[in-house]
């Protein structure tokens, strides 16, 4: 029997849940904060008023999911990845999909940071630890689902479903940073980040594509295979066939692939007592921030230009070999092990991709960070205590496709120990939420998407707790 968790729920859950190996997209809603340290996160032109050191572990602490179709619900149940799933059965869920529906999970801590003024310049240095994943599923992959569960149905005598393009990725690194900004004048500030990356682990998984094909006669149009009836299936004539294409490659100490005896992947365990750096890589972040007047700023930024080369050591690479999913009816018991393949309800199921290791000794290989655009706008208002701004960031993703958000926000600075800002982002999730963020002297909190249920599709967050270092810059 299968275990109960499989590739897609191990690795997913791996990014979700330890924070120590973080990603942190960070909250765009502090961006026109000028007291927020993390706002030099998406540019490092944007030194705070003030030098700070964040505390270890609690300085800055974040997380975040997002999907484009999916809510934190239905995301635990893909995640979970159970042989007797039965959400996607539902109406509800069904009319959520679109062609491909995606969803991330990030998580991230700084380990170290702290940043100072000296003279015209900031100077700042992290250490933090970084990580994401990444699933996206076609429409193909449920509709495949459904009709195994006879919820369509379907003319088996001729029935073909073909599945494109399901991919799963996961990226963890640390990062040490050493950032500069620096005062050109009273209007231009030119900010810049140099990382070194140390790899904990990479995993891309790509499902090109998947072709089920049966030519069945004495087959019910609508079979739940799950339960189907031993004699039905005896009875039946004809053939059947899965034909997949795909590969698995993966860099990471403490993940353990198990083969069973047909030779491929049927499980995977990952410990993460055994996990270290499998990779060595650098990258860098640009900024600049320009006041066109006392009450309008324009800021840019471009970050994560880099790339991590990871040690074929420690690199695996599969590909998919299904030539014994070919079942011939004259064969006793072959529709029965065609119905055991293809009556699962797991997203990704390894039975049926069949992920053979290659044998021969890895190579080292080498994956980009997925590079992040900032544009930002300010109005400032009522002697720069009031500011109105508009920030557009695009992801150029390596694998999931890229991403874009418009963010509106409105920031009130009333007194030196209290920033407030709201805000408002319309693409990413539908505008179905809105953000907060508050510094109240140390203590900074922040979200672009409020929590609002299991049917949220977008949440993020950030805590934060950070000791003021160095007298306030004067503007």
């Amino acid at each position: 029997m299968r275990k109960r968790f499989q590739l897609v729920g191990r690795l997913l859950l791996a990014a979700a849940l330890l924070p120590v190996l973080g990603y942190a997209q960070s909250v765009r809603t502090t961006y026109f904060m000028d007291s927020a340290p993390y706002r030099l996160q998406l540019n490092p032109a944007l030194a705070p008023d003030r030098g700070y050191v964040n505390l270890p572990g609690i300085g800055g602490t974040s997380a975040g999911y997002y999907s484009n179709t999916m809510g934190i619900g239905d995301a635990i149940d893909i995640i979970d990845n159970a042989e007797d799933a039965d959400y996607f059965t539902t109406d509800k869920f069904y009319g959520k999909l679109t062609a491909m529906n995606r969803m991330s999970v990030d998580a991230g801590v700084d380990l170290l940071s702290v940043g100072w003024w000296h003279g015209n310049g900031f100077m700042s240095l992290n250490i933090s630890a970084k990580a994401d994943g990444n699933l996206g599923v076609p429409l193909a992959m449920f509709d495949f689902l459904r009709d195994m569960k006879g919820i369509n149905a379907n003319d088996y005598g001729n029935y073909v479903r073909t599945i494109a393009d399901g991919k799963l990725a996961l990226n963890a690194y640390t990062e040490v940073g050493l950032g500069y900004a620096h005062v050109i004048n009273e209007r231009l500030t030119l900010g810049a980040r140099l990382k070194g990356l140390l790899g904990v682990g990479n995993v891309s998984l790509k499902l090109k594509r998947a072709d089920i094909v049966t030519h069945l006669e004495g087959i019910d149009p609508n079979m739940d295979w799950s339960h189907a009836d031993p004699i039905e299936l005896l009875r039946a004539t004809g053939t059947a066939s899965v034909d997949v294409d795909a590969e698995l490659e993966s860099s990471m100490m403490g993940l353990k692939y198990e083969v069973g005896d047909n030779g491929y992947i049927d499980d995977i365990d990952l410990n993460a007592n055994k996990m270290g750096v499998t990779g060595m890589g650098a990258a860098v972040d640009l900024g600049v921030d320009y006041r066109v007047n006392d009450a309008v700023s324009l800021s840019a930024a471009i970050n994560d230009l880099g790339f991590i080369s990871w040690s074929g050591d420690h690199t695996v690479r599969a590909h998919a070999n299904t030539d014994d999913l070919h079942y011939d009816s004259s064969n006793p018991g072959d529709l029965l092990r065609f119905a055991d393949v293809v009556s699962t309800g797991e997203v990704l199921n390894l039975d049926m991709m069949r992920l053979h290791i290659d044998q021969q000794k890895s190579k080292s290989r080498t994956t980009k960070l997925s590079s992040v655009l900032a544009l930002g706008a300010q109005y400032r208002l009522a002697n720069n205590k009031l500011g109105l701004g508009l920030l557009f960031t695009q992801r150029f993703a390596q694998l999931i496709g890229n991403g874009s958000e418009l963010t509106m926000a409105v920031n009130y600075h009333p007194r030196s120990l209290v920033d407030l800002a709201v805000s408002y982002s319309p693409i990413r999730c539908g505008g179905s939420s809105f953000g907060l963020a508050v510094k109240l002297g140390p203590l900074m909190l922040g979200t672009d998407y409020m929590y609002l249920g299991k049917g949220t599709k977008c949440c993020n967050a950030l805590v934060g707790l950070s000791i003021p270092l160095g007298k306030r810059s004067q503007d």
